[in-house]
Formats: C-alpha cells, structure tokens, sequence
C-alpha cells in the first residue's frame, strides 16, 4: 500500500499517511488513486471531525513522479484541481502534518489543506521555475491566498525552498513543531482541540471564509451574515447561549 489510514482520538481524527518512501512520496497516479479512496473512505464515518495528511518521517512528498509518462498531462493537472477542491470543501477541516521535504505538488498538496504543522529541518518550496514551467496543481492560487502576492511570487519566481521556521513567520505553516519528528504529534494535539469544537460551527467558518474571499466586502459580509444564520437552523445546531452558560 502506498496510501495507509488510521483512526485516532477515539476515532475522531483520521491520519491518512503517504508512504512511498523509496520514490520520496512522489505522486504518481497509483498513489493519487489510493489517497482518493482513503479520502472516501474518511469521508463515509460518521464520527470523524478532523482529517491530517502525512508522510514518512523524512518526507511529505517531493511532488509530481517525474519517471511516470503521462499520457495527458492536462488531465493530471484536472485531477490535482479536483483534489484541491474537495479538500477545500471536505465536510471536516484538514491538516498537513510535514515532516522533511515538502516541494512542487506535495506542498500544493499541502497547502489544499485547512492547516499546515511543520517540523524543524522541513523544507518548503515551489521549484518549478528552475525547470522553465511554473506549478500547476493550485499553487499558484493558493499560495497568494495564504501569504499574500509578494511572498507568494517570492516562492514562485526564485523556486528556492525555504526553511519550516520561515514558513511558520510568513504564514505558510500553521504550527511549528519544537523537534524533529513532532509535525504529527503537534498536528494530533490540534486536531484534538477542533475534535471539540461544534463541527456545524467549523464547517461554518470554513464557508463563510471560502466564500467571501473573492468577493467585495459588502457582498463578503452578507455571506457571513447568511452563513450566520443558516448555522443556528436544524437538528445539529448549537446551542451558544448553552455553551457560554456551561462555560
């Protein structure tokens, strides 16, 4: 298997591990079709509220199978923009837990996800450039949304990778890790606290910040104020004036 999927937290944090370690987690179509149905899989139990993306502990992934032949690359590039997507929308939030190397497509990967957790000693960057192409699996949409346009063209244009401790100070990274070896721990310690947040409510915030995004501000806060709203009607919705009194 190149794709594994564990449960954790009493089966509210799924991890779902890519573990191609002789080909540093390059990602090659088998290994795309596995993580799509770990990502099904996931998807399907009821009692998962928040899903982390790894590694191996020396690398997240190196990024596109350069060795794999492609016989339409147009249709690969589809493919990472769909994953991207469903990432974006997932119905719980997600973390990327990097250890070691995280370049061109795996940190695209990366980035599709709601957080990001970082070791010491990983490495982050877009290195396309170098090659004469520029990246095409949503970083160059997704990074600016993160870190703003001049440190995202920064990444871009010099393909020099950059170090997890500058990556936390940009806003690359969510969470830096004290060691080695720690992003996973680190990532299941978050994971652990939005376990306990009201999921209609982090689904909520996860929308209204999607949505808003492209839109002028007058249009972006009645999103919010719709969100609002349809966040305090049905079955799952919470009950704040309970939650503040408990507390």
């Amino acid at each position: 298997m190149l794709v594994t999927t564990e449960l954790k937290a009493e089966g509210r944090v799924a991890v779902i591990r890519l573990d191609r370690p002789k080909a540093l987690n390059a990602l090659g179509g088998e290994l795309l079709d596995q993580l799509d149905a770990a990502l099904d899989h996931v998807e399907a139990l009821p009692d998962v509220r928040v899903l982390i993306i790894t590694g191996t502990d020396k690398v997240f992934s190196v990024g596109a199978d350069l060795k794999e032949v492609l016989p339409n690359r147009d249709e690969r590039i589809a493919r990472m923009h769909r994953l991207a997507l469903r990432l974006a929308a997932f119905p719980v939030p997600s973390i990327a837990a990097i250890e070691g190397w995280a370049l061109g497509g795996g940190l695209e990967l990366a980035l599709s996800c709601t957080f990001r957790t970082a070791a010491p000693g990983a490495r982050l960057g877009l290195p396309e450039i170098k090659l004469g192409v520029i990246p095409s699996y949503g970083g160059t949409q997704l990074t600016p949304r993160l870190i703003g346009t001049n440190r995202a063209l920064e990444l871009l244009c010099l393909g020099d990778p950059i170090e997890a401790e500058r990556a936390e100070a940009i806003g690359l990274v969510n969470w830096l890790a004290n060691a080695q070896g720690g992003a996973l721990d680190l990532a299941l310690e978050r994971a652990a606290v939005l376990a306990e947040r009201h999921p209609a409510a982090v689904r909520a915030a996860r929308q209204a910040v999607g949505e808003g995004l492209a839109l002028p501000l007058d249009a972006a806060l009645a999103t919010e104020a719709r969100v609002s709203a349809a966040l305090l009607v049905g079955d799952d919705a919470p009950d704040a004036s309970a939650a503040f009194r408990a507390r």
